[in-house]
């Protein structure tokens, strides 16, 4: 089953350290292009995110964007640590200011209580590994929407291929039918023309099948037709592939347009040629679907 690359997948869930919401968007792309957004304090867990994307997706841009709204969290976000050495320094140096210059009045807590340098204002980072699990777990439920969505644009692109391919089908069948009576209207032509420049001068009959046998030498197209035919075929069975077919089904599409640039130089007759014409209308239409697919 084919995928598209274009996709959508969003999930949230409240965790410890509030709300997550994880959203995940796909697009186009030549190659595997991932790029993340993480809250501050989250980038360890960048390695496996991007473990996780790489196992659903291939090919394609996918941008994913991680954010947590602390709102609703049980977890603090911060704490204080204090220097206790250093306050102990502090209150010495204080007592014995006071004591050299007979100061009078007590050392007390509430001299050392705004010194930044002794009572620090820290923000919690354990918070990142209690909550990573949870985090890979919303994750994981976003690239699985995101999935999903592919799987569904992917069966709309395959129902518009095997439409078109059913027509390219049709049109490379009528084109194998009428090669041979291109060759017989040659004959009756060039039979008739040469009649009319002798006007009852021998007709030499042998020069004249030579002629049309090199006409039909020169205008055969049936080994065009039987390739157009079994890149045909594994068109279709690519399409029923389990994996990445994007790159494949684009191959055989230049195969088989290359194939109709041939009949259609190859052969003389109007019919062909508007035939070779619809039919490279399809395939380019084909080859637009096919860009895509993953």
């Amino acid at each position: 089953m084919i995928k598209s690359m274009t996709g959508y997948g969003v999930a949230e869930q409240e965790l410890p350290l509030g709300k997550v919401a994880v959203e995940v968007r796909s697009l186009n792309h030549k190659y595997l292009d991932i790029a993340l957004k993480l809250p501050r304090g989250f980038f360890t867990l960048e390695p496996k995110i991007r473990d996780l994307v790489q196992k659903r997706v291939s090919r394609g841009r996918v941008d994913l964007t991680v954010r947590v709204d602390p709102t609703s969290s049980t977890i603090p976000r911060y704490r204080l640590e204090a220097d206790t050495a250093l306050a102990g320094e502090y209150l010495r140096l204080l007592n014995s200011i006071k004591e050299q210059y007979g100061l009078k009045g007590e050392v007390s807590i509430d001299h050392i209580a705004g010194i930044r340098e002794i009572i620090s204002f820290l923000e919690v980072t354990d918070n990142t590994e209690l909550s990573g699990e949870g985090v890979i777990a919303v994750t994981e439920q976003a690239l699985e929407g995101l999935d999903k969505s592919r799987q569904k644009e992917g069966e709309v692109l395959e129902a518009d291929l095997r439409g078109r391919l059913g027509e390219v089908q049709r049109l490379a069948e009528e084109i194998a039918g009428r090669a041979p009576l291109v060759v017989d209207a040659y004959r009756e032509r060039l039979r008739e023309r040469v009649r009319a420049l002798l006007e009852g001068s021998d007709f030499d009959e042998r020069r004249f099948h030579q002629e049309v046998a090199y006409f039909a030498e020169r205008s055969d197209i049936s080994e065009e037709v039987t390739r157009m035919e079994s890149h045909l075929r594994q068109f279709e069975s690519k399409i029923t592939e389990e994996g990445p077919a994007g790159k494949g089904l684009d191959f055989l599409l230049q195969e088989m347009n290359r194939e109709a640039n041939t009949i259609g130089a190859k052969c003389t007759d109007a019919d062909i040629a508007h035939k070779v014409i619809e039919l490279k209308s399809e395939l380019d239409k084909m080859r637009e679907q096919v860009q895509n697919i993953e």
